[in-house]
């Protein structure tokens, strides 16, 4: 467990690196094909794979670019896409697309994506990831009569998952907070309040990220069996958490800064005030002595005139 935690958070660690390579895939051809905008890119603890992942009832998009090195013409008649859950997802051109040779065309195809909750659902999530495979018909000409040749094999491809809504939730929720959830596998789950990635020293702050910590351990050991729907209620639950010791923290701290402020403004005013007083008390007796040594030295130059006078 501790080895395969430490993969996920070194993999983690590479995440922004290796989001550039996962959307486009290089065909066997040499073209490529890339998932447009799925609903999540990323590793999902349940599968242990990088997935990509559309939401169940939104469409799926994916675009292709393909080159002809064939030496001849190609009439591109259709993009199919055959998804490992068993079904076929054609996209038929209204009229045959003549590609001459060394031409490069993009194609775009796009459908529902299937219902994945459940294991009566077309495509259920509990047993992906699925592979898929992209074939280009075509067609011997462009005018009748019309003849389906053998079609091209264009790429192959793995870990495309159809994604429940409480499935997108914990993936999100696991992207956002996996140092909260990940961290302590680490120590083997040892569920201490020591555990809290903030430095704060406000009590409330403390408590609520340690109940938000135990939330997400609570939510990640049900995600990765599957049960969604309540895992998402704990991840969600850890998020509330989150953004109310966020809060407090904001406020209490705020309070505490301009507390703080106050009271060295207070203390610097107290020793501008005493070092006032010091120099007027210094001044005072800097008068003082110097008015007694005048009257000092008035009386000396008085007894030496009487002196003389006599």
């Amino acid at each position: 467990m501790k080895r395969k935690t430490a993969i996920v958070l070194c993999l983690l660690m590479l995440l922004p690196t290796l989001l550039t390579f996962v959307p486009t895939i290089r065909a066997m051809n040499g073209g490529s094909h890339s998932w447009v905008e799925p609903d999540y890119v990323g590793y999902d603890p349940y599968y242990e794979e990088w997935i990509t992942g559309y939401l169940e009832g939104t469409n799926w998009n994916l675009t292709m670019m393909w080159t002809n090195y064939y030496g001849y013409p190609i009439n591109v008649s259709a993009i199919r896409v055959y998804f490992s859950w068993g079904k076929n997802y054609t996209y038929t051109f209204g009229t045959p697309m003549s590609v001459e040779t060394g031409v490069t065309k993009v194609f775009n195809v796009y459908n529902t994506t299937p219902s994945a909750l459940g294991l009566s659902a077309e495509a259920p999530e509990l047993l992906g990831p699925y592979w898929y495979q992209i074939y280009i018909h075509h067609l011997n000409s462009t005018t009748a009569p019309l003849q389906e040749l053998e079609p091209i094999y264009f790429a192959y491809g793995e870990y495309f998952v159809a994604l429940s809504q409480d499935h997108l939730d914990c993936l999100n929720y696991w992207s956002q907070y996996w140092m909260f959830i990940e961290g302590p596998m680490l120590m083997q789950l040892q569920m201490t309040t020591s555990y809290i990635p903030f430095d704060t020293n406000i009590t409330e702050v403390q408590v609520l990220l340690t109940q938000a910590f135990f939330e997400f351990s609570q939510g990640y050991q049900i995600y990765v069996t599957g049960v969604f729907s309540l895992a998402a209620e704990h991840l969600m639950n850890g998020d509330d958490l989150v953004n109310t010791a966020l809060d407090v923290w904001n406020e209490r701290g705020t309070a505490m800064e301009d507390a703080s402020l106050d009271f060295q403004n207070a203390q610097t005013n107290y020793y501008n005030g005493l070092g006032d007083s010091s120099r007027i008390n210094a001044y005072g007796w800097l008068l003082f002595g110097l008015g007694w040594m005048f009257i000092g030295i008035g009386l000396i130059i008085y007894a030496a005139r009487k002196s003389k006078a006599a």
